[in-house]
């Protein structure tokens, strides 16, 4: 990525999760969020996406997927 997008990260924590079998519960732990943080110190809490909203992308991304295989 060349710069800071919210669906630049919305993306990169559902690969993370899918990838490597993560719990959804993974984005809701301090300790992440913190991360998250600590690489961009401007973000705003409203910046990082809730579990609800990865859990949404990664239903919408893989509707996308099934209906291209059609």
């Amino acid at each position: 990525p060349q710069s800071f997008t919210a669906e630049g990260v919305l993306r990169a924590i559902a690969v993370h999760i899918v990838c490597n079998n993560e719990a959804l519960l993974f984005t809701e732990k301090p300790s992440f969020r913190n991360i998250l943080v600590a690489m961009r110190p401007k973000t705003k809490k409203k910046e990082i996406p809730t579990r609800y909203l990865v859990e949404k992308y990664i239903d919408e991304e893989f509707i996308k997927h099934m209906e291209g295989l059609k």
